[in-house]
C-alpha cells in the first residue's frame, strides 16, 4: 500500500461533507496495486481531503469522506455559495439524519431546520451567499381542507413550507412571514415572489 500527500495551492476550495465545511488544503492519496484473478494488473486508490478548520491547526483529515462524496462551495476568489446549492445540502443532510435516527421523515419536511445550523458554519469562514437571478417565482398551491385553508409549494427549489391555517387571513400572514424569513436567511440576495399554481390560488397569492 502506498500513500501520499499532495498539497495544494490558493486559491483554496471550501469543501462540505456530512454536516461538516473545511478549507480543502491537501488531499491524502492511498494507493494499492494486486493482479487480479485474471491476471490483469488493478489499482484501487482513496482520495481523502485534508482541510484547516476555521480557527484551527492545519491538516485535518477527512478519513470518512473521499473526494467523490464532498460538495465544492466555493474558492477563495469567490466567497459565496449559490443559495440552490445550499438548499439542496439542507436536504441532504436531513435526509442523512432522518435515515440515522430512523424517523421515517421526508427529508423536505426537515430541511429548514438545518438551514440557520449550516449558515453559521458558512459565516465562521466569510462565506456569503450568492443567486443567478434577483427575483425568483416559487409556485404555491392554495386550497380548502378539514382544518380551513391549506398552502404548499409545488417545488423544492430555495425553500419549503406545508402550512394549515383557519382562515385565509392568517394563511396569508404566515406565508408572507415565510418569504420574509427565506429572504433574510439568504441575507436578501434574492427576493422570492409567489404565484399561483391553480386558480384556486389566484388573487389570493397575488395579493400577499
Amino acid at each position: 500500500m502506498d500513500t501520499q500527500i499532495l498539497k495544494l495551492e490558493a486559491p483554496y476550495e471550501y469543501i462540505y461533507c456530512n454536516g461538516e465545511v473545511g478549507k480543502h488544503i491537501a488531499t491524502y492519496i492511498v494507493g494499492e496495486s494486486k493482479i487480479g484473478e485474471d491476471g490483469k494488473y488493478e489499482l484501487e486508490t482513496h482520495s481523502h481531503p485534508i482541510v484547516q478548520y476555521q480557527g484551527s491547526p492545519k491538516g485535518v483529515v477527512w478519513n470518512r469522506a473521499e473526494l467523490t462524496d464532498c460538495e465544492v462551495l466555493c474558492s477563495e476568489d469567490d466567497m459565496r455559495i449559490d443559495i440552490r446549492t445550499f438548499y439542496l445540502l439542507c436536504i441532504q443532510r436531513a435526509d442523512q439524519n432522518a435515515n440515522e435516527d430512523d424517523y421515517g421523515y421526508e427529508s423536505w419536511e426537515n430541511s429548514a431546520s438545518e438551514a440557520e445550523p449550516l449558515k453559521e458554519k458558512l459565516r465562521q469562514y466569510g462565506i456569503g451567499f450568492k443567486s443567478k437571478a434577483k427575483v425568483i417565482e416559487i409556485g404555491v398551491e392554495v386550497g380548502g381542507c378539514s382544518d380551513g385553508y391549506f398552502a404548499q409549494l409545488m417545488e423544492l427549489d430555495i425553500l419549503y413550507f406545508h402550512h394549515i391555517e383557519p382562515t385565509l387571513e392568517e394563511l396569508g400572514k404566515r406565508l408572507t412571514e415565510e418569504r420574509e424569513y427565506w429572504e433574510d436567511l439568504y441575507d436578501h440576495v434574492v427576493k422570492i415572489k409567489f404565484t399561483p399554481e391553480s386558480s384556486s390560488a389566484e388573487g389570493f397569492v397575488e395579493n400577499l
